[in-house]
């Protein structure tokens, strides 16, 4: 059983699951209509729910809810649920507050007719696509919803929310993750003079690496040296590959803290050897 501790709105709430005795902000549509603190909450109703994991979620919230007309808070709370089914994830809690103050800003902009440009839209379309396609998806939901027409650029904004949610990370790492991806793929595309396939399944693989790689990097935490005896065949049998991961070494090791050991340039000649030979095969 729920109950009703505050009512925010017609469709955000703040209730007590009387079993584990935890805090909750529960949204659904009418999920607060015509109810009053203490009354059980129409468990049918809950669309979303967050555990108060500090006070200060539960502030923003009642701030964010009396700032902002709700039905943007079931817009938010759609998208939300539509993002963790498509990537099989809880999202952050924090991306509750993060995007409907993002949306309600966003649409006041729109009416002012002052659009932002969002210059990473082509990295994000590149780099994480699942999250971009997400982004695509909220952004007509919200033209439909509020019969508005956002650009493109705001589907990579909504993306970005998401991607920080996913991460945990703040925006300042997704920024620096993004553009240490951006700065490799780079070396690679002017070290073979290619361009990418973007759809194909390597490429995929290569950019999930990149993420992981990148995230270590951030986080200055290496890898663990095997002493992987399989680097010195390889570095022989793909011997481009080798140079164009050396050539990433370098790059990195010179312009952030941290050291790219074997272990690191072993699977880096491997992905970029298996992406490179499929643009060759396809020439």
């Amino acid at each position: 059983m729920v109950t009703i501790k505050k009512i925010y709105n017609n469709n955000v709430i703040l209730a007590l699951e009387n079993g584990s005795k935890k805090e909750v902000i529960l949204t659904g549509c009418g999920i607060g209509f015509k109810k009053k603190p203490n009354d059980i909450v129409d468990e049918n109703k809950i669309e979303k729910k967050f555990v108060i994991q500090d006070e200060s979620f539960e502030s923003k919230v009642n701030k964010l809810a009396n700032e902002i007309p709700e039905e943007i808070f079931g817009v938010s709370s759609t998208i939300i649920e539509y993002a963790e089914k498509k990537l099989n994830t809880t999202l952050d809690e924090y991306i509750y507050i993060s995007l409907t103050d993002h949306i309600s800003f966003a649409l006041k902009r729109y009416k002012e007719n002052t659009p932002i440009k969002n210059e990473l839209l082509s990295e994000l379309r590149r780099i994480h696509k699942k999250e971009y396609e997400i982004g695509r998806w909220a952004q007509e939901y919200i033209n439909k919803t509020f019969n508005v027409n956002f650009s493109i650029d705001e589907a990579g904004f909504i993306a970005m929310h998401i991607i920080n949610a996913n991460y945990r990370e703040s925006t300042n790492k997704s920024y620096l993750m993004m553009n240490i991806i951006n700065q490799i793929l780079d070396i690679i595309k002017k070290y073979y003079d290619i361009e990418f396939i973007e759809d194909e399944i390597n490429f995929d693989r290569l950019l999930t690496h990149l993420k992981f790689f990148a995230k270590r990097l951030i986080d200055k935490k290496e890898s663990i040296d095997t002493n992987n005896s399989l680097l010195e065949v390889v570095k022989i049998q793909y011997k481009e590959s080798y140079n164009c991961a050396k050539q990433i070494k370098s790059f990195i090791e010179e312009n952030y803290t941290y050291k790219v050991n074997d272990d690191e340039i072993l699977y880096l000649i491997l992905h970029i050897n298996r992406v490179v030979s499929v643009i060759n095969f396809n020439k």
